[in-house]
């Protein structure tokens, strides 16, 4: 086997063990705040790519073109919403955002926070502001920490611009 198909399939190994690894961490500890972080040694966007539980705001990020930003600009701190806090919304409030990019996309940039807070740094925290304006406060409960009327349901996806806690509903600014 040449050098450059045994360098390639390591880096294709390489690269789904680090995405199983990530999935198996997910599955388990899926609907409890996980405390490990979890180092993905790619941006937010690419990182994001890989988490299980937020493909559909994954995906919202890219078609808003926030991606850019994400993948290139930081660090950021992202509450991601998992796609069953999608799901969660009334139709037509999820009709009105995809017929209102604008509007989608101000709602999406109150999810993303400046600098890297983990999990740990939130529990000194009273408060967070959004890049899009919106404070949102931070309470720390028996079942783990809320940002505004979400729970994280998943903590420190640690990506080289930022880190990424999945939510259990959609931040919508007031």
């Amino acid at each position: 086997m040449s050098n450059k198909k045994s360098s390639h399939y390591k880096v294709n190994a390489l690269y789904l063990l680090r995405t199983m690894s990530l999935l198996i961490v997910l599955l388990v500890f899926g609907s409890t705040t996980l405390k490990a972080q979890i180092e993905t040694g790619e941006n937010l966007v690419d990182s994001a790519s890989e988490f299980a539980q937020i493909q559909y705001f994954h995906t919202l990020i890219v078609e808003t073109g926030l991606n850019d930003k994400l993948s290139q600009d930081g660090p950021f701190t992202v509450f991601a919403p998992t796609d069953e806090a999608f799901r969660d919304l009334p139709d037509e409030v999820m009709e009105g955002l995809l017929e209102n990019p604008d509007e989608l996309r101000e709602i999406l940039r109150a999810h993303i926070m400046t600098g890297t807070t983990t999990s740990e740094e939130l529990s000194g925290l009273e408060n967070m502001p959004s890049v899009q304006g919106t404070v949102f406060e931070i309470d720390h409960h028996e079942q783990g920490i809320s940002i505004g009327d979400a729970m994280m349901v998943a903590a420190d996806v640690i990506a080289i611009n930022g880190a990424i806690h999945a939510i259990d509903k959609v931040l919508i600014p007031r």
